[in-house]
């Protein structure tokens, strides 16, 4: 059984993958900022829990959503970055494939303007503009988020193909 430094493995889609998943969670938290002071309302309102207890949860529920969300949006941000970092330098890789990187790194980089954009346009929306400037964390990375992923794919492309490492033999680190 080998162990799981030795079966170290990354592909050259890892950049794309790491805009997708923060495009996806940045969209998923914008859902619920937007649906869940109506829920919370409702439930003031339906009047289910009168008690003192009850709406002082809410209340602090309410108050408290807004930070955490945004801290555990950078918590994911920080640990996908890392991980990039990681796949980076564990992968071996022949410099064959740097066209290839190249490539996936354009065509991500590329991606990450249109996705972008689409957030921006979405924060521009009167409908959703309250609940977005709340979002500091969120607002901040996804508005530079083709410099980001520009950044994080350069120092990912320098970590690869800088390394030292045998092609076709079986040197273990």
């Amino acid at each position: 059984m080998r162990s799981i430094l030795k079966q170290k493995k990354g592909e050259l889609t890892d950049m794309l993958v790491f805009l997708i998943t923060i495009f996806v969670f940045a969209i998923v938290l914008f859902i619920f900022m937007f649906i869940f002071p109506s829920i919370t309302s409702g439930l003031r309102t339906a009047g289910l829990n009168n008690s003192a207890e009850g709406a002082s949860a809410i209340s602090s529920v309410e108050s408290t959503m807004v930070g955490t969300l945004n801290n555990g949006f950078m918590i994911l941000f920080v640990g996908l970055i890392l991980s990039v970092m990681i796949t980076s330098f564990l992968v071996r890789s022949h410099p064959i494939f740097l066209f290839l990187y190249i490539f996936f790194l354009g065509v991500t980089i590329l991606l990450s303007f249109y996705l972008g954009n689409v957030y921006y346009t979405m924060q521009n929306m009167p409908v959703f503009a309250s609940v977005l400037a709340q979002a500091t964390f969120i607002n901040l990375i996804m508005n530079h988020i083709a410099e980001i992923v520009t950044a994080v794919g350069v120092l990912s492309f320098i970590i690869v193909f800088s390394k030292f490492s045998t092609f076709g033999g079986s040197q273990q680190i």
